[in-house]
């Protein structure tokens, strides 16, 4: 092979693994960021069930509290 030719292969298997290790860290980078996705996804609907539960208790707070007068 030219010396060219070799130096252009030569080129391009380097190019090849600097794509190569670049769509691998960038694979990584999207299963860890979809992980985190799923992690706060669950943290949501935790503080929603907590939310609920709040407004709930303090429906019921208010409405125990609250006494229809006598003239009703």
């Amino acid at each position: 092979m030219s010396k060219s030719k070799q130096s252009r292969l030569e080129s391009l298997e380097l190019l090849y693994s600097e794509q190569d290790h670049m769509l691998q860290t960038l694979n990584d980078m999207v299963a860890q960021q979809g992980q985190d996705i799923a992690r706060l996804n669950l943290q949501l609907e935790q503080i929603r069930a907590q939310l609920q539960s709040l407004k709930s208790e303090s429906t019921t707070e208010i409405n125990s509290g609250f006494e229809i007068p006598p003239h009703y």
